[in-house]
Formats: C-alpha cells, sequence, structure tokens
C-alpha cells in the first residue's frame, strides 16, 4: 500500500513539474526568441553591411585548488589556440567582416564571442560560448560539446584536429542568427561600434550621442556628421586601433603555428593512452575477479576435504585448495601488474603536458609626434594602447594655442 502511494505521489510531482516548465512558454518573448521569428530576405545579398568579430581569448578555467586532470600550462595555450581554431572558422563562413582574437572583450567591434574550456581531455570537448551584439543584444548563450570517435586515428586523423567539429557547430550557430538580422540593424550595430569606442576615448564626447537603458542596451540618439572634426578624429583614431589589432593577429598566427604539431601529437597520443589504460583497468578487474573466485574455490575445497571422513579425500581437498590458491595468486599478481600498467599509461599522460609560457615582444608606437613602448603580455599591451589613444584624442581635441610674445 506504501508503494502504491509513493508512486502516485512521485507521478503527481513529475507532471506537476511538466506543467510548471509548460507555462514557461507564455508570455513576452526573449529577444533571442524575437530575432529567431523573422528571417530576413536579402541575407545573401553581398552589399549587406558585414559585422567585424571580436573573439576574445577564451577562459581556461584552471580550477584553484590542483587538478591532475587539468594542466595548467596546456589550458592557457588552448585558451589562445580555441579562439583562433574559431576565427578560422567564422572567416571560412564569408559572411562577417574582419574576424579578429583579442586579449579581452575590452575591443571595440560589432560582435563578440567569449569562451570558457569546460573539459579538454582529448576524448572530448565541452566550450561555454557566449555571444553578444555591440548593442547589448545576447544572440548565443550555450554549450558546444564533442565526443571524438573512438576511430578517429584508426581512419586516417593523424594530421587532424580532432576538435573541429565543435568549432564547425559554434559558427555555424553563429551564421544561423545573422540570418534574423535586417540590412538596417547591421548598419545601426556598426554605428554603435564607432560611438562607443568614441565612448571609450572620450564619454562627455559622445554621451549625447548614444544611449543606454537600465538593461545595459545601447541605442543610437543622433548621428554625428560625417564631415565633423570630432567625428573624423574619432574615424582615424578607429582605423589605428584597428592596424593595432591586425597586428596582434599575426602574434595569434604565429603562435597556433608554433604549437599545431605539438597539439596534434598530444591529443593523439592522450587519446590511445586513455584507450589504452581503460583497457588495462578493464582486464586488471577481469583478472583480480577471477582471482577471487579461484581463492574461493581453494577455501571450499579445504573445507571440504577437512570435513571428508576419508584421508584420500582430505588429501585432494588439500591439492585443491594449494592448486586453486596458486591460480587465484597468480591471477592476483597479474592484475596488479594491469593496474600498474594503467599507472605507467596515467604517467605518460602526465609527462606530455608541456611549459607553453606567452610571451610578446616590446614595441614602440608613434602617433600623431608622440611615441609609447608597449610592454607585457598581448592584454597588458592591448591596455596601454588603448591609454595612449585616449591621451591622444584628448591632446587633439584641445589642440595647444601658440600665445604671441608681448613686446
Amino acid at each position: 500500500m506504501r508503494l502504491t502511494s509513493l508512486v502516485i505521489l512521485i507521478a503527481f510531482f513529475l507532471s506537476s513539474c511538466k506543467t510548471t516548465q509548460s507555462l514557461m512558454d507564455f508570455g513576452p518573448k526573449t529577444s533571442n526568441q524575437i530575432l529567431e521569428e523573422e528571417k530576413v530576405q536579402d541575407f545573401a545579398d553581398d552589399s549587406r553591411p558585414r559585422l567585424d568579430v571580436a573573439i576574445a581569448v577564451f577562459d581556461p578555467n584552471i580550477p584553484k585548488s590542483n587538478n591532475e586532470d587539468v594542466w595548467k600550462e596546456l589550458r592557457k595555450a588552448e585558451s589562445i589556440r580555441f579562439a583562433y581554431k574559431l576565427k578560422l572558422h567564422i572567416e571560412k563562413l564569408d559572411k562577417f567582416g574582419a574576424v579578429r582574437v583579442v586579449p579581452d572583450l575590452n575591443a571595440t567591434s560589432d560582435l563578440y564571442i567569449s569562451g570558457k574550456i569546460m573539459e579538454s581531455n582529448s576524448e572530448e570537448v565541452e566550450l561555454d560560448i557566449k555571444v553578444a551584439d555591440i548593442s547589448g543584444n545576447l544572440w548565443i548563450d550555450d554549450d558546444f560539446e564533442h565526443q571524438v570517435p573512438e576511430d578517429f586515428y584508426t581512419k586516417g586523423g593523424y594530421n587532424e584536429d580532432s576538435y573541429d567539429p565543435v568549432f564547425q557547430k559554434i559558427a555555424k550557430k553563429i551564421e544561423e542568427k545573422l540570418q534574423f538580422v535586417s540590412t538596417k540593424n547591421l548598419d545601426d550595430l556598426k554605428y554603435i561600434s564607432d560611438l562607443r569606442f568614441g565612448m571609450n576615448l572620450s564619454e562627455e564626447s559622445f554621451s549625447e550621442n548614444i544611449d543606454k537603458n537600465e538593461d545595459g542596451k545601447y541605442t543610437i540618439k543622433a548621428k554625428l556628421n560625417s564631415s565633423d572634426p570630432k567625428y573624423l578624429r574619432l574615424s582615424n583614431l578607429r582605423v589605428r586601433d584597428q592596424l593595432f589589432i591586425d597586428e596582434l593577429q599575426v602574434f595569434y598566427m604565429n603562435f597556433d603555428e608554433n604549437i599545431d604539431s605539438s597539439y596534434l601529437t598530444w591529443q593523439q597520443q592522450t587519446f590511445q593512452e586513455k584507450q589504452a589504460e581503460s583497457k588495462a583497468k578493464g582486464e586488471a578487474v577481469g583478472k583480480a575477479i577471477g582471482g577471487i573466485l579461484l581463492l574461493g574455490a581453494a577455501v571450499l575445497a579445504a573445507v571440504a576435504g577437512a570435513n571428508s571422513g576419508d584421508s584420500g579425500g582430505q588429501a585432494l581437498g588439500t591439492l585443491g585448495a594449494v592448486g586453486g590458491a596458486m591460480a587465484g595468486t597468480s591471477l592476483l599478481q597479474d592484475s596488479f601488474k594491469k593496474s600498474a600498467e594503467a599507472k605507467v599509461h596515467r604517467d605518460a599522460i602526465n609527462e606530455l603536458g608541456q611549459s607553453l609560457d606567452v610571451e610578446m615582444s616590446s614595441k614602440v608606437v608613434e602617433l600623431s609626434n608622440d611615441t609609447v613602448e608597449l610592454t607585457g603580455t598581448a592584454k597588458e599591451q592591448f591596455s596601454q594602447w588603448r591609454l595612449f589613444l585616449k591621451k591622444i584624442y584628448e591632446k587633439e581635441k584641445t589642440p595647444e594655442i601658440e600665445i604671441p610674445a608681448t613686446i
């Protein structure tokens, strides 16, 4: 009776949960749902404005505690490699403007992509991806996964990146979202990019042209005249900023090229080591169980022999016990040997981790008769560059006035 009542209670609870879930389909639509309802007719028109894309170096998601399953150096390298791989796959679509890898999301662009590495162990990869435009509208917030097939390398995938399908999925999803953005909205997004870049240089100079609501969404209040000196200064510095980020692409490209061979080797060897380790563990468990069963049989034989009334039965029991014990012990020792082999596989995987430090040489940049030396990591140099641009904008905004000497 109690069991029946419990089943009814669980069924009622589950049905209640399902009803609650269905209620979520009603009410105001989210921005993503509205975006998906109207597919633009001119998507294939090459004259449509093309959004520039900024892909921030991925979050390596390195645990604070010591985690043997995550190699810090490798994860740091993957944070750059994954961003660059996604760049290449988006470029293949031929639907966007410039696609750039950037140190962080402070760079100015029309569309932003951020990624977080949730899992990467050669057998599977999982990435948390967010895509939003410059106006603040969220396009994508989803996890993308890929399981490497067991026969990937036996079918000739030695010189291929086994993670490529996950980047193809992400690029395809972004392209699907683009199909629901009107030409007017594309124009607005590109203009908002200019204004937000101007806000970064001098907020007071452009606050009258752009508005930000309580939800963090940006809209255009008033467009600048293309001949306005303020707009011309902004445009010139925007071009220089884009050229600086373009130079960073050479750095990221070289990094990816330098690590490519080693990374593909890591993927292949680690995948095969994990497969072998899994097989060794299975064999170890099987032989251990067999050994335990034989030892158990030996004990039963000894007990049966001891309970036998004649000396022959006792002798056979003793021989059965000794033989079973020897066979069982042999299998257990073999099991330990297999476990040791599994440990060797784990050790071999650990040795594949390499120290992959990302360094960037310092550079001296000249602009408007001013120079600055940029040092440190790519992120640090980009931050220094932006401060330098602010300095240049303020200098050009308030030009020095030469006061004539008095006699």
